[in-house]
């Protein structure tokens, strides 16, 4: 399974390595509708954002908390033109320890993306992540 947006949206991190922020900010926001809403969820609640600016502000709430391992990989479960589920492996590093814990290994969590798109741009990003 397979969505080219989905896929470019996650080829894009690279970016913020490669040629930095600004190239990616600029590069991510072609993939979205305008009245996107970002949706992420974790041990801290649910927090949803309106707006492609709004998206960026989700991110650098997430990275307050979490980053991925180096054994980060992503799996396609559903992919059509208008929807994608994407489960996320690897291990998550916790910036801020949760219960003295400051990784999350591989199989101590459960990571998910899931993307509602129209017309080819993504529309609705719903991010859960549940530390078990």
């Amino acid at each position: 399974m397979f969505n080219q947006t989905v896929q470019q949206f996650f080829t894009n991190y690279a970016l913020i390595q490669e040629s930095g922020f600004e190239v990616f900010a600029r590069e991510q926001s072609k993939l979205f509708t305008p009245d996107l809403v970002t949706i992420s969820r974790d041990y801290r609640g649910t927090l949803t954002y309106h707006g492609i600016d709004a998206y960026f502000d989700s991110l650098k709430d997430w990275f307050q908390y979490f980053t991925t391992g180096s054994n980060f990989y992503l799996e396609f479960e559903e992919a059509t033109s208008t929807h994608a589920l994407v489960r996320m492996h690897g291990n998550v590093q916790l910036v801020q320890p949760v219960d003295g814990k400051t990784v999350s290994e591989e199989g101590h969590h459960d990571w998910t993306e899931e993307f509602e798109l129209v017309d080819g741009l993504i529309k609705k990003l719903d991010v859960k992540l549940t530390l078990l």
